[in-house]
This record gives C-alpha cells, structure tokens and sequence, in this order.
C-alpha cells in the first residue's frame, strides 16, 4: 500500500495557459483516483499606491469579475469529467495563501504551474518553487 492516497487535491489557477494545464492535470489525476479537487483563485493584493476609492473598487470588481468566470469554467469543465469539484477565491501572496489554504482543509496533493503569474503577485514559477518547499503535503508542480 502506497504511503500516498490522494483524495483531497487542491489546484491553484490564476486563468493562464500554464494554469489550465495544471488544471488539466488535477482534474485527470481526480478522476482516475476518485479523489475530491478543489480549485482556487488567488487574487493578489490590491496596489499599495494611493487612488481614490473609485479606482480601488473598479480594480476590486474587474478582479472578482475575471475569477468568477475562471472558477466558473474550472468547474465546469471538471464536473464534465466526473470529478466533484468545489471553488474557492482567496485574496493575498500567492505561495502563502496556498500552503495555508491546503494545510487548513487537510488536502493531501496541491497542484500548481510552473510559469504563468496572478493578478498583482509575483510570477508563479517563484511562487511554485515556494509552494514546494513550504507545503505539508506533496506538490505536483507541471511545466
């Protein structure tokens, strides 16, 4: 017996080419496993620059406006596979957020891309390799 059974996986997309392949991949590796997937949007913090709120609540909506529509269509396309599927979004640094989202709802395998980037955070190849090193559970890290 494997000392891995994956049955609560967790992927971080941020609506890039390089997510939805990571996406992708957490959707075949559920629905070979019988495994639960949850999906999750990390929004980057908002500029620290000075705007009006006008500004900073346009840049709010456009934000929660895009990842809806990313979670929407992860789900979708996840539940067409059979997989069950639940979406989360979440605001902060990217790699933070994500270790402490799975370690706090006991996912047993998180899966990011290698390349690709959040909205106002880092580029998520730094963001991966952090993931990796930080992370209590295994991390699928996909190129």
């Amino acid at each position: 017996m494997s000392p891995y059974e994956f049955t609560n996986v967790l992927v971080a997309i941020d609506g890039s080419e390089d997510s939805r392949k990571a996406l992708d991949c957490a959707v075949s590796v559920c629905a070979s496993l019988g495994a639960q997937l949850t999906v999750l949007g990390v929004e980057g913090k908002l500029p620290a620059y000075a705007a009006s709120l006008g500004e900073v609540d346009d840049v709010k909506r456009e934000k929660d406006e895009f990842f809806s529509r990313v979670l929407a269509e992860a789900e979708r396309d996840a539940h067409e596979r059979g997989v069950e599927v639940r979406t989360d979004l979440v605001a902060g640094h990217s790699a933070e957020v994500i270790v402490h989202y799975a370690t706090a709802h006991a996912h047993d395998l998180i899966v990011v891309a290698h390349h690709g980037h959040f909205l106002g955070d880092v580029l998520l190849g730094s963001t991966a390799d952090r993931v990796a090193h930080h992370a209590k559970c295994p991390v699928m890290v996909v190129h």
